[in-house]
């Protein structure tokens, strides 16, 4: 510590170094008294380097007061509150609602409008399958062209130089029918083929779990891709051969004629969609069908007994369903019109229900 912050009587000479030539006792006070007159001092309060001390204060026994905050205020206590009963409340019973059944015919509604949208919702998702396929166009084209162009060729084929022509020429006309059921089939064949090739089949049953409506929508929607070109090719076909071909027929046989053959179309299709369901191939569904129209007029011409012959003509799909077409000498068919359209029919229905069992029973 520097000797100018000490106090004065702090301040010694013997701290200092002497002048030259004296000597100075160096020999330090009784401790004793530094001690006592030091603790003296500090006790007092007389040392004036030093600040006063600040008075003790003496501990209270006054409860109200606090040693360093002073008085302290008593915390007030709400009064006790006694437990008064609650008034009991009483249950009271709601009235029973009575369970009515709705009107049958309600339920009945709702039941067919769920249907209904069900279906239209099945027959939207085909249609835009089969629409958007991009042989379907072609395909309708080529049922177009072939039933027409070879009705043209053997029409135009056929010499007729007297004022009505023999035959049928409203069936002649017709005969590209046999090679535009061809186109038909593969049409049909498809529509079912194409999914199981491509696997697209599973999620058609996953978006659509129920599978008979799954057939039905698609055996709708390829019904109405195959008539409409089905009636122009049918339609061209039968106008061309009564031009090219004039004969002494009446109109309402003309009519059937072409009404039976566009049925007869529709029906081919309906049963190449069944053996494609049941098959699951396409290639082998369209050899399957093509086997079923060809086969049996192949073996009635090979029959050798004419009855034979006749029997084989009256079951065959197609050799029945053509017989629709004949506007002449009905007596000598096999089979009567309607009968063998009938017969071409049923042989669509058996496919489709083997189908339906088919696609029940089996996994897609």
């Amino acid at each position: 510590m520097s000797r100018d912050l000490l106090p004065p009587e702090r301040r010694g000479n013997h701290d200092l170094p002497p002048p030259p030539g004296e000597h100075r006792d160096r020999t330090p006070p009784p401790l004793d008294d530094r001690a006592g007159s030091w603790e003296a001092r500090h006790q007092r309060g007389t040392d004036p380097g030093r600040l006063p001390a600040a008075p003790r204060r003496t501990p209270t026994t006054d409860p109200q007061h606090d040693l360093t905050t002073g008085p302290r205020d008593e915390p007030q206590r709400e009064p006790r509150r006694e437990p008064t009963a609650q008034p009991r409340r009483e249950l009271t019973a709601e009235p029973r609602r009575e369970l009515t059944a709705e009107p049958r015919h309600e339920t009945t509604a709702g039941l067919w409008r769920g249907l209904a949208a069900e279906w239209r919702r099945y027959l939207r998702a085909e249609w835009t399958k089969l629409r958007t396929a991009t042989e379907t166009v072609w395909l309708v084209l080529g049922i177009v062209a072939a039933t027409v162009g070879v009705g043209l060729v053997v029409v135009l084929n056929i010499p007729c130089t007297t004022e009505f022509c023999e035959g049928d020429p409203t069936k002649t006309g017709l005969t590209g029918v046999q090679l535009g059921q061809a186109v038909v089939a593969i049409l049909a064949v498809l529509a079912v083929g194409g999914e199981y090739g491509t696997g697209m089949i599973h999620g058609t049953l996953a978006a659509m779990p129920r599978r008979t409506g799954v057939l039905a929508a698609k055996a709708v929607v390829v019904t109405a891709v195959i008539a409409p070109a089905a009636a122009v090719a049918v339609a061209v076909s039968a106008l061309a051969g009564r031009h090219f071909l004039p004969a002494d027929v009446s109109w309402p046989s003309v009519l059937r004629a072409t009404g039976g053959s566009v049925l007869y179309l529709m029906l081919i299709g309906l049963l190449a969609l069944g053996v494609a369901t049941v098959v699951r191939n396409a290639a082998a569904a369209v050899g399957v069908v093509l086997a079923l129209l060809f086969l049996f007029p192949i073996l009635a011409a090979a029959a050798p007994d004419p009855t034979w012959e006749r029997h084989l003509l009256q079951v065959g799909p197609m050799t029945a369903g053509l017989a629709v077409q004949a506007t002449t000498g009905l007596d000598k068919l096999p089979i009567g019109p309607w009968a063998g359209l009938a017969v071409t029919a049923a042989w669509a229905v058996g496919a489709l229900l083997a189908a339906v069992i088919a696609l029940e029973a089996r996994d897609a």
